[in-house]
């Protein structure tokens, strides 16, 4: 599969396209909408070969599709003509979702990603789902997407912050008993020391979970209305 992955992100939009090649990025922001971000992914990979796209997008979907707009970009995600302005297939999961299954095996996972905002996904049993955390209290007065985020670093500095991060994590825990927690996303990095029983990730593992949106893929993830049913290849007796 030559597949082209975007990661669309509230800094930056990232784009791989092979599970070892080079990362390219450019800005995103506030007033980025579709259109101009198909541009400057046609203008980046103008050298690059692909034939399907997959998109982890920072919001809401339902059946594989974009359905609110997303938080901390511009508008006209919703309706926009992706196959025909890009010229080839486009499939949808939510960014965390696809960090997740990028790292799956078995059992459950919880995945949490810190950056711009925050995004989790739990995976259980070959079922994954995205989880909108953000309104979540975490104080009386705080929400994880007031306290984890990019912003909320900045407004509590690194040692408030990381407390913060340490009790969220628990909590999540706590909540969906993960086999394994791993934690992702640009502000990932400065997470030290590693909440108990966590594991750091690279965003380019979420390459794996792009391939893994398309069939022939090891893991196989297809979209019903408001989560992804993961099927196995089985390997043919040899």
């Amino acid at each position: 599969m030559n597949v082209l992955m975007l990661d669309i992100g509230g800094s930056n939009i990232k784009i791989k396209a092979s599970p070892d090649g080079e990362v390219r990025k450019f800005p995103s922001g506030p007033d980025l909408d579709a259109q101009q971000m198909v541009r400057a992914v046609r203008r980046l990979t103008s050298d690059w070969t692909y034939d399907r796209i997959s998109m982890g997008y920072p919001g809401l979907l339902r059946h594989g599709r974009p359905s609110r707009e997303p938080l901390n970009l511009g508008s006209g995600w919703l309706d926009f003509d992706y196959e025909g302005a890009f010229g080839a297939p486009v499939r949808f999961m939510n960014d965390a979702a696809m960090q997740a299954l990028g790292n799956y095996e078995s059992g459950r996972l919880l995945f949490l990603g810190f950056g711009t905002s925050t995004g989790a996904s739990l995976i259980a049993d070959d079922a994954l789902i995205g989880i909108e955390v953000g309104m979540l209290r975490l104080t009386r007065q705080t929400r994880f997407m007031d306290a984890l985020s990019k912003k909320g670093r900045r407004r509590l500095g690194q040692r408030r912050w990381l407390k913060a991060v340490h009790q969220a994590v628990s909590m999540l825990q706590d909540v969906f008993h993960p086999d394994h927690t791993i934690l992702g996303g640009g502000n990932s990095k400065m997470i030290e020391p590693m909440p108990p029983g966590c594991q750091r990730v690279e965003n380019a593992s979420a390459y794996r979970g792009a391939e893994r949106m398309w069939e022939g893929a090891d893991i196989f993830a297809s979209p019903a209305a408001t989560s992804w049913r993961l099927t196995r290849q089985l390997a043919l007796p040899g």
